[in-house]
């Protein structure tokens, strides 16, 4: 994948996110996925389980939305560094916070999600 390709893949991640939906979600994800929150040891393993786990939490109040972003991709290696702000709204909605995601790709699809957040775990289930 070139570095436009990586970079085009996690903003089609990013904005999945941000419109709560789970099947444009899935359609980033490899079958064999795994997303990490490196900074709390949680692993969520599989497409399935990553995409049923985000939907679940999208049934709250609670919302998230990702901005401000720096992309550094690396198309020699596959993966693509993504430093961005997240700002949450809703009943209990935290402070806004500074955090980062490694992506790993591999066929037009991420197969690993490394994500480091500052703070509290606001992704948990």
């Amino acid at each position: 994948m070139t570095d436009s390709e990586l970079t085009e893949l996690v903003i089609r991640y990013f904005s999945a996110l941000d419109a709560r939906d789970p099947d444009a979600l899935a359609q980033t994800l490899a079958k064999d996925c795994i997303l990490k929150i490196q900074t709390h040891d949680i692993t969520y393993s599989g497409r399935d389980t990553i995409s049923t786990f985000f939907a679940t939490r999208w049934e709250g109040t609670l919302k998230a939305v990702h901005h401000n972003f720096t992309h550094t991709p690396s198309h020699s290696t596959g993966r693509i560094a993504s430093q961005f702000t997240v700002t949450y709204s809703g009943i209990g909605a935290a402070d806004p916070k500074s955090n980062a995601n490694v992506f790993t790709m591999c066929k037009d699809h991420i197969t690993k999600i490394d994500v480091y957040m500052a703070g509290e775990n606001t992704i948990k289930s």
